[in-house]
């Protein structure tokens, strides 16, 4: 049982430094988005797929040792770390492994709610895109001819004076 609490123990420490590398790559797209900088976002943003691919494989096999230490303690297979974490004997390592899940709870929330600010921030980005290009090349009006044909070839009020 030693073991697997040992080996539990250095998986939540591996998530948990994947988890500050990815906060700290949230923070390079942050302020990638307010700079505007499409490279540098290109950049972090495959920096974070690697970083999403990695923390996947690294959870996937913390999962395999915690169902193992979860059938030693007696609880039913897919059971949640905490819950594991509390039902664990009074062993050394178990408080270190309880003050691991819980920095991983909060190094994963504030996480989220980084990604959470850079998901408005590129919104507004692509708004102000989309406004932008509205103004310099408006999308044609269409219009009904006398006839009740539609007409095709009308624009209507252009935002930019194109005669300057």
């Amino acid at each position: 049982m030693q073991e697997l609490i040992e080996e539990l123990v250095s998986m939540l420490k591996e998530e948990l430094a994947a988890l500050e590398k990815m906060a700290a790559a949230a923070e390079k797209q942050n302020a990638a988005l307010r700079k505007n900088s499409g490279d540098s976002l290109n950049e972090v943003t495959k920096e974070l797929e690697f970083l999403a691919r990695q923390m996947e494989e690294l959870k996937a096999a913390r999962t395999r040792v915690q169902e193992c230490a979860g059938r030693a303690c007696g609880l039913s297979p897919g059971a949640p770390l905490a819950e594991l974490v509390v039902a664990l004997p009074p062993v050394p390592g178990r408080q270190e492994a309880m003050n691991l899940v819980a920095d991983l709870r909060g190094k994963a929330r504030e996480l989220a709610e980084q990604v959470r600010l850079n998901n408005l921030l590129a919104q507004n980005a692509l708004r102000f895109c989309e406004r932008l290009l509205r103004a310099v090349a408006p999308a044609p009006a269409k219009t009904y001819l006398p006839d009740g044909a539609m007409n095709k070839g009308g624009n209507g009020p252009s935002f930019v004076d194109k005669s300057v």
